[in-house]
């Protein structure tokens, strides 16, 4: 049980760690893409890789919470 408990925590940290590294590419792209020239490719490709990586990490931390509140409601009736 305490293995399963182990595991479980060990894959909701690598969920967010995976959800905070997604965050930090979508900075990254909004950031190029607000150096760059509105209206051209460029400006729209860092402008589309954001949206994508944020998508990317909403998804993932929505899978944590929904894992999380999975795992308190097992914990709570005992099994």
């Amino acid at each position: 049980m305490t293995a399963v408990r182990a595991s479980e925590h060990w894959a909701l940290s690598e969920l967010m760690a995976a959800a905070d590294d997604f965050a930090e590419r979508a900075r990254v792209q909004e950031a190029r893409r607000d150096l760059a020239r509105p209206g051209t490719v460029v400006f729209h490709q860092y402008a589309h890789s954001a949206t994508l990586w944020r998508a990317a990490e909403d998804r993932l931390r929505g899978q944590f919470r929904a894992l999380e509140l999975g795992a308190a409601g097992i914990g709570d009736d005992g099994h």
